[in-house]
């Protein structure tokens, strides 16, 4: 849907209220890098000063103030040579794993010695952690029943991979999961009883850990804001909810760095007001508009949740706390540099942290304001470039260091997009075939290069025919402007 589109909505939804507010740009969180700032803004509105401002008197924005990347400037896709995939004129793309064989094995690199961890079957979500050598790791789940797990890819500082291991074993459908500022891996589970594991990037199995109070259920995605010792976390179900954890405060990590306590604290549900107790936004129209939040205690945290919402339903007639998100995927925290932090018309801090999330059920993702309790639909299926099909299923999400918001499919399209929060939405790539999902999409923390599976993708030759494939896209330094 385009601005105008979107300001014609809101003259009709509430008569004299004020536009949409200038948009900003920032940050991802979750890898703990320093990055650069975000593109030009449009008619930015910068806090003067680091105290809140409240505005007591002023309506409520329709819009939060939002702005894309400069991915949003890509032009056509054409066949890049790889595996059929279309990408724009520039970029470039390489194989850097196949499930069942090792690195040193599954792609044309110079002799490095000795790998011997192949490389796991149904790659899933993904992280990368740059290192203080100049390299980094890319890690990434296997979405596998009887043994999931997570493994790992170094690379060293010419982007030459130099080492791959596994850092999680014996777990259930490692699915999606989240990097910490602490730099350590929240891998989750996608299962009825699934828990959340951290894991350590530069470790191994034995050092991974589980973490049950984050709570029990079939876990998609994590994101971690530092500032308030929150987490939060979706939940791959028809009638999902939308959980935050909040930390009783620092614990030493895994990794011997200070990080969030993830063994004590209150887990919650969001509930959007007017929409309770198991309540659910049908009108895409409204959802686009913003709304009000609350949180509310998860009931039986230590329990399987979809159990405990169903005991609810069953003996109240009273669906269970929260508003009910269909089928939780991505999730990703972008955090606003002090000085790109616009203000928010009727609320009382600026915009300092956004939490995106993607519902496959029915193709939305949301933006939550995680300091003003604010949330509103930013895509859904009517904000594509037309010729365009229709996304099928949105997944995975991240957020570059430039600010571009990339959204994976798992429908057999098989697109990243890059979303825009104001206007039509333009597809990264494409991997041709179908049969398949794009999984794990993460960047570097320069924003140079963006790694990503197909899940299940065939490969031509040697290999695991059919259980996974993961790339590297080359960014243009054109696109890496802050």
């Amino acid at each position: 849907m385009n601005t105008d589109r979107r300001r014609f909505l809101q003259l009709l939804l509430v008569s004299g209220s004020a536009a949409a507010l200038s948009a900003c740009g920032g940050s991802s969180s979750g890898e703990s890098v320093s990055r650069p700032q975000t593109p030009t803004q449009r008619n930015p509105q910068k806090k003067p000063t680091q105290e809140l401002m409240p505005q007591p008197t002023e309506e409520l924005a329709m819009e939060l103030p939002l702005n894309a990347g400069p991915l949003m400037n890509i032009g056509p896709l054409e066949d890049s040579g790889v595996d059929s995939i279309l990408i724009p004129s520039d970029f470039e793309i390489r194989r850097v794993a196949i499930s069942g064989l090792t690195a040193s094995t599954s792609i044309p690199l110079p002799s490095i010695g000795v790998i011997n961890y192949p490389w796991h079957t149904f790659p899933d979500g993904g992280a990368v952690f740059d290192l203080d050598d100049g390299g980094w790791i890319y890690v990434s789940n296997s979405e596998t029943t009887l043994t999931g797990g997570c493994g790992a890819l170094r690379f060293d500082q010419d982007g030459q991979i130099i080492d791959s291991y596994p850092i999680l074993r014996n777990t259930r459908r490692n699915c999606a999961g989240g990097p910490t500022p602490w730099q350590t891996w929240l891998s989750c589970e996608e299962v009825s009883d699934g828990r959340v594991y951290e894991c350590d990037p530069l470790g191994t199995p034995s050092t991974a850990r589980e973490l049950p109070a984050l709570g029990i259920f079939n876990h998609e995605a994590v994101a971690v804001d530092l500032k308030t010792q929150t987490i939060y976390l979706t939940e791959d179900a028809g009638d999902g909810r939308l959980y935050r954890f909040r930390s009783s405060g620092m614990a030493t990590s895994i990794n011997g760095r200070p990080g969030l306590d993830m063994q004590n604290g209150t887990l919650e549900v969001l509930e959007i007001e007017g929409f309770e107790a198991g309540a659910y936004q049908e009108d895409f129209t409204d959802a686009r508009t913003v709304k009000r939040v609350h949180w509310v205690p998860a009931q039986s945290p230590d329990r399987p949740q979809s159990e405990v919402r169903s005991e609810i339903q069953n003996a109240t007639g009273i669906g269970a706390p929260g508003t009910a998100f269909k089928g939780g995927e991505g999730i990703w925290i972008q955090e606003l540099s002090e000085d790109q932090q616009p203000t928010v018309s009727g609320a009382t801090n600026p915009l300092r942290a956004v939490v995106y999330f993607a519902c496959k059920g029915d193709n939305r993702v949301y933006a939550l304001d995680v300091d003003n309790d604010l949330i509103e639909v930013v895509f859904d299926n009517e904000q594509l470039m037309a010729p365009d099909i229709p996304f099928d299923d949105v997944d995975n999400i991240t957020i570059s260091p430039m600010g571009d918001v990339i959204v994976a499919e798992d429908g057999d399209a098989m697109r990243l997009m890059v979303m825009n929060p104001s206007g039509p939405s333009k597809i990264l790539l494409q991997v041709p075939g179908g049969g398949s999902e794009l999984t794990g999409p993460a960047f570097t923390g320069n924003g140079k290069f963006l790694y990503f599976s197909s899940q299940r993708g065939g490969a031509a030759g040697p290999g695991l025919s059919g259980l996974g494939i993961t790339y590297e896209l080359r960014i243009p330094d054109s696109f890496l402007v802050g």
